[in-house]
């Protein structure tokens, strides 16, 4: 495989893959970047004996507003990144979509014990650093947006503003390329 110079956003996460600016068009200039991390728990949230390796997908709007990277480096580093495939900034809002496997592991009670923990990281990291609070979204990714109820807001409107179908397709090709949902 061809390998090409990426950023370093961060010196705990390793860009594989980025894309500076829109390729394609899909909602308001989304592109994407992956990063991969160690995690030390499975899926079900439990310690590991050995570190794995986790790919996580980041999805920019037209401002590939870096302002994220800190916030996911601070999930990093409480423990709570193992859990979420992709995570994006859009309009002061952050959503961020649960793996397939940890959806189907963690009961409800755990979903929500797990998204007050995240919410709270989150908040931390944007008040301390940039004097803002951003609202937060969770999806999964086994939800599917040509079966939601008219008028239900789902997450992936919130991740990319576009034709759901579109969307729904786009992390799809994200997933499969990049194993963000392992």
């Amino acid at each position: 495989m061809l390998q090409h110079d990426t950023p370093k956003y961060s010196p705990h996460l390793h860009c594989i893959y980025d894309e500076t600016a829109p390729t394609g068009q899909i909602g308001r200039g989304t592109h994407y970047s992956v990063v991969q991390a160690l995690s030390w728990r499975s899926n079900k949230g439990e310690l590991r004996k050995q570190a794995a390796v986790q790919n996580v997908a980041i999805i920019w709007d037209e401002d590939h507003d870096e302002r994220i990277i800190p916030c996911v480096e601070a999930l990093l580093m409480a423990g709570l990144l193992h859990a979420i495939s992709m995570i994006g900034e859009r309009k002061g809002g952050v959503t961020i979509v649960f793996n397939s496997m940890s959806a189907a592991y963690l009961s409800e009670d755990q979903k929500s014990a797990y998204r007050e923990e995240v919410e709270k990281v989150i908040n931390d990291v944007v008040e301390a650093k940039y004097e803002d609070y951003w609202s937060i979204t969770f999806g999964e990714m086994t939800e599917t947006p040509s079966l939601a109820k008219t008028g239900h807001r789902i997450f992936h409107q919130s991740l990319i503003q576009d034709d759901v179908q579109k969307i729904e397709t786009y992390i799809r090709n994200i997933n499969n390329l990049w194993a963000v949902d392992s």
